[in-house]
């Protein structure tokens, strides 16, 4: 009698009889000569001796291939039986199991097999405990295997199996091989580690197997390059390369067909619809289909795409059932689809009704946006046909990213949609020139700006901001050492604001502040610098907040408030660090002004490490007026603790950012006044002669190597006067060359 016979009798209700055995069934699978040996799995099953070795994997993973390797690798003998349907009787299943003990051991189980036929009762009372004492009485070690377990539904199996595992002998190590989790108590075995588990990811291809599988095995002499693009394409999956080595044996071009392979691959798409979906009953298939558009997916984003209730529980069931998806945390929460798997279900979802593939993107693309998930809802607008509500998310959520300076987000948005869309949509280039100021990208944010401003949009966003205000904003945030420019946008950018409660009201009040400072005007700076740094607390916008008290810090210091200073300062480092943003370049504002007030208190060596933790961040930020004033604020701490080699060097980076400025603001008369402070521009040279401070400006020059001509281009002075300067220098010096006055200088610190 068939197994196929024995299956019509249990439909039909009559009893099987467990002595007609299907022989097939108790022979294993044999590795063929295009097998990948795969030792770094069966070395571990040959020496591990638990209760249970429970290999559980979606089809294609070749379960049953490395048990037939394991079984060649391991000297114990091995019981195999191959369930089908036919086994969902307790009777026939045992018949198998001591059958395949009698392949090895011929006087094995004579009575069990004599009692199982008429077996009324439950067999785990009554025959398993003699087959389990026959077992122990052999003495050698012996594997079970119970391959595609899968097909198992009867509960009376399941627990004559756990009866099994609860009991068995010390010599016996079960193997189980299923697609799903087997319906049995494997927990107390894995809490006590006597389960050994091998599941998708273990039974997947590494790339060095798929590899030696392709060239050595196979022959295929494919390119290294084409074998990294092939098992990133299957992602390890050993039939997905088995398949793809079909078509490899026989296309001319190997290379193009692995970049084009995929779950549209026709041999793919065929093992997958008939090892897979075709078995599948039709409710689960259509949860497949239909979540097949999302990149990964949770229970609430499925019932939104699909319209019910229970996706969470469906989800569940489908991994319990290995159905190719993949868990992306621990609690069992999101997951994804192994891509092939995605691939077909979505080349098989085209084929159907295109307006409702249409409505499954534009439902994922509502719930991701309400979600704050711009890039997959928008990438699912578009995927849905519908470019404006694509246009629209990005120009709803990019100013929230970069109030927080997260700009590399908003340009993968702004990446999906075409570039022409983006110039051409006021919104979506001001976005694209914030995002690429905030990375100092500075021309490409200058063409965007003027994209924006050519416009000539009339729009504003949803909480009143006007295009023409977030764009003068953005002139006075990023100056680009235009101190004037940057006074001009701010106070444009304010009167255009004015007393609206929006989220750039902080922003503006910052700007208008910065601005006055670059400009000289620190006490107009002080109320909306205040304003500021409290409307940005409220608002959670940390980096401006801290900005704010900084550049607060460092006015309160200028009109005499030591204690006001201190406090701004401290704050401003405080809100960064417990915040988790001491790393962005905003930063730098922060860690500047403390440093400036510890020197201001003498505490140089706190205030070196602190200015060179600003200077650092300011540099990230690329603004020449922010990084200036950082290393005029260095340089004279670092001269003070001896190092004036690298203070000389640090004022003239100071000095050529601001003499490459369109407008350095106030920083003109700082770099004099540090220079100065540094250099003093009366030191006595050999009692009666002093060099004036433009002496001294001619003597670092004449140091750096710079010819006559050259130093009167960069001062804005004759060749003449700079002679003349050269030759009053020389006779005050008490030398006769430009080397001599160099070294002289040095040896009086002068330079």
């Amino acid at each position: 009698m068939s197994s196929a016979q024995v299956a019509d009798e249990t439909i039909v209700g009559r009893r099987p009889n467990p002595s007609a055995i299907f022989e097939a069934k108790l022979e294993g699978v044999r590795c063929s000569s295009e097998v990948l040996p795969r030792p770094r799995l069966t070395g571990v099953l040959a020496e591990a001796r638990p209760t249970l070795v429970l290999l559980a994997a979606p089809p294609g993973f070749g379960k049953t291939t490395v048990l037939a390797q394991w079984r060649e690798a391991d000297g114990r003998p091995f019981a195999c039986v191959s369930l089908d349907g036919a086994d969902n009787d307790p009777a026939v299943f045992w018949s198998y199991v001591v059958e395949a003990i009698r392949r090895f051991q011929p006087s094995f189980g004579a009575s069990a097999l004599a009692a199982l036929p008429a077996c009324r009762a439950d067999v785990a009372e009554t025959v398993l405990p003699a087959i389990l004492s026959e077992l122990e009485s052999l003495g050698d070690e012996i594997v079970l295997v119970l391959d595609d377990y899968q097909v198992i539904e009867s509960r009376e199996c399941h627990d004559s199996v756990a009866f099994l595992l609860e009991r068995r002998p010390r010599n016996v190590t079960v193997a189980l091989s299923s697609r799903s989790d087997p319906p049995i108590p494997i927990g107390r075995l894995r809490a006590t580690g006597e389960l050994l588990e091998v599941r998708a990811l273990d039974l997947c291809l590494t790339r060095d197997e798929a590899a030696a599988f392709l060239n050595e095995t196979l022959q295929l002499g494919l390119s290294s390059e084409s074998v990294t693009v092939l098992h990133e394409r299957t992602e390890g999956w050993p039939v997905g390369v088995q398949l793809a080595s079909l078509s490899l044996r026989t296309v001319r071009d190997p290379t193009a067909f692995v970049a084009r392979f995929g779950g549209s691959s026709r041999h793919v798409v065929d093992y997958l619809a008939e090892v897979v979906l075709d078995t599948l009953e039709p409710d689960v298939r259509e949860f497949l289909l239909e979540t097949s558009i999302l990149e990964s997916m949770n229970g609430a984003l499925c019932d939104a795409v699909t319209g019910r209730e229970n996706s969470a529980a469906v989800l569940l069931a489908i991994e319990r059932a290995n159905l190719f998806l993949l868990p992306l945390d621990d609690r069992r929460e999101w997951y994804r689809y192994h891509q092939l798997f995605a691939e077909t279900l979505r080349t098989q979802l085209a084929r159907r009704d295109e307006e409702h593939r249409r409505e499954l993107h534009r439902r994922a693309s509502r719930w991701l946006g309400d979600e704050g998930r711009v890039f997959e809802a928008v990438r699912h607008a578009i995927a849905a046909g519908d470019l404006d509500a694509a246009a629209d998310l990005v120009a709803e959520r990019w100013v929230t990213a970069v109030l927080v300076e997260r700009a590399e987000p908003i340009l993968r948005w702004l990446d999906l949609l075409p570039a022409a869309r983006v110039e051409h949509d006021a919104r979506l280039a001001l976005a694209r020139a914030w995002a690429l100021s905030r990375l100092d990208r500075r021309e490409e944010a200058l063409e965007a700006l003027a994209d924006a401003e050519a416009a000539e949009s009339a729009e504003t966003f949803a909480d009143g901001t006007s295009l023409e205000a977030l764009g003068a904003l953005a002139r006075a945030c990023f100056p680009y050492g235009d101190a004037r420019t940057m006074a001009s946008a701010a106070a444009r950018a304010s009167e255009l604001e004015g007393e609206r409660r929006s989220a750039w009201q902080p922003t503006v009040l910052f700007a208008l502040g910065s601005a006055l400072v670059w400009g000289g005007t620190t006490t107009d700076a002080l109320t909306p610098l205040r304003q500021a740094a409290r409307l940005a607390g409220r608002r959670q916008q940390w980096l401006v907040a801290s900005a704010s008290r900084a550049l607060l810090a460092r006015a309160l210091l200028s009109v005499g408030d030591m204690s006001g200073a201190r406090a701004a300062a401290a704050v401003a480092v405080e809100l960064v660090e417990a915040h988790g943003l001491a790393d962005e370049p905003s930063s730098g504002f922060a860690y500047t002004a403390l440093g400036v007030v510890r020197a201001s208190e003498g505490e140089l060596h706190e205030a070196s490490v602190l200015l060179q933790r600003g200077l650092a961040r300011l540099r990230a930020r690329g603004e020449e007026l922010f990084v200036a004033d950082a290393l005029l604020a260095l340089a004279p701490v670092r001269r003070a603790l001896g190092a004036r080699e690298e203070a000389r060097a640090l004022l003239a980076e100071a000095r050529a950012l601001v003499q490459g400025c369109t407008d350095p603001g106030e920083l003109r008369e700082r770099l004099e006044e540090v220079t100065r402070t540094m250099v003093p521009a009366h030191r006595r040279i050999d009692g009666d002669s002093e060099l004036t401070e433009r002496e001294l400006e001619v003597l670092r020059y004449l140091a750096d190597g710079l010819a006559k001509r050259e130093i009167g281009e960069i001062l804005f002075l004759s060749f003449n006067t700079i002679h003349s300067h050269t030759k009053s220098i020389y006779q005050k010096l008490r030398v006769s060359s430009r080397q001599a006055a160099v070294q002289r200088a040095r040896e009086l610190g002068a330079i």
